[in-house]
């Protein structure tokens, strides 16, 4: 089963902080990339609300997301982002067992999604 790791972090400071909490994290985000398993691993300065960092990682099985928080490498990236001011976090992980495109091949949304249309929604 795919899993997806998804939220956000909330820090203390200007607008800046973020942003170089993410610039200085960037081995950290390779690492995690290069493990096995590993679909997606991103940081980002919500556009909104500068003073959160939007997480999204996406692991092809269970195993997989458990190995990478054993990983050195994982332990290395949680002291990292504990020396700012963390003001609020929520991170979730969810159970994908299917996965289909968002858009059809002619480039638009689907009309149906995991057998389900709108008439029956």
């Amino acid at each position: 089963m795919r899993i997806i790791v998804a939220g956000w972090l909330r820090y203390a400071g200007d607008d800046r902080t973020c942003a170089e909490i993410i610039t200085t994290g960037r081995d950290y985000i390779l690492a995690a990339r290069e493990e096995r398993g590993c679909v997606a691993y991103t940081w980002a300065v919500d556009p909104i609300d500068p003073g959160v960092i939007q997480v999204y990682e996406e692991w092809e099985s269970e195993q997989d997301l458990l190995r990478h928080f054993i990983d050195p490498a994982y332990a290395q990236m949680r002291d990292h982002l504990g020396q700012w001011e963390i003001t609020g976090f929520g991170v979730q992980m969810y159970g994908a067992g299917s996965v289909e495109p968002v858009y059809g091949d002619d480039g638009w949304p689907r009309r149906e999604i995991f057998g389900v249309t709108l008439a029956q929604a």
